[in-house]
């Protein structure tokens, strides 16, 4: 019987978001289209997914927001094997200018040399990101991006946060996370 390796706490809080916010949209291979997810998880503030896709000519962004610290809610929840994980979500979907800023550093081939620094401890802020353009794809991770002064997450990072305000806030649910 194969043992599967606990995964860290960043791991862990990345494989929790993404069962509970917006389905990541994925294209049909070689179809041309991408798709982009930014998963933000600071240490204080607001923790957030960013899915940006596209589908032919169009352009569709979607932010996850947790209302509630997931962070916390995981940390209280390993110390409490009865407690219920629920956290309330606000999903926001809208299509997306062509100009927006964040597209930039997304469709290039240098989003494929992303480097991966991901720590374990759960006191750093942790950040994924995953990519496809239909042809190749990457997954990468990186821990406390200012602090290393890794630029090239850092500007995606900071385009982000503009991006994120594109789509109206408007749909709230609270869904309980499986353990």
């Amino acid at each position: 019987m194969l043992k599967k390796p606990f995964p860290s706490f960043a791991q862990e809080i990345e494989r929790q978001a993404s069962s509970i916010c917006s389905s990541l949209v994925l294209p049909n291979p070689g179809s041309t289209n991408f798709s982009f997810r930014l998963s933000r998880f600071p240490t204080e503030g607001t923790e957030t997914v960013v899915d940006i896709h596209s589908s032919g000519k169009r352009l569709f962004i979607s932010v996850s927001r947790f209302l509630k610290s997931l962070r916390k809610e995981l940390h209280f929840s390993k110390n409490n094997l009865s407690c219920k994980l629920s956290i309330p979500v606000e999903i926001s979907i809208t299509e997306l200018d062509r100009s927006e800023p964040i597209l930039r550093e997304i469709i290039n081939d240098h989003i494929f040399d992303l480097s991966s620094d991901l720590s374990s401890n759960i006191d750093e802020d942790h950040f994924f990101i995953f990519f496809t353009d239909s042809y190749n794809c990457i997954s990468s991770g990186i821990s406390n991006p200012y602090e290393k002064h890794d630029e090239q997450w850092i500007r995606i990072l900071n385009r982000s946060y503009g991006a994120e305000l594109t789509p109206p806030r408007r749909n709230v649910a609270n869904i309980s996370v499986l353990k």
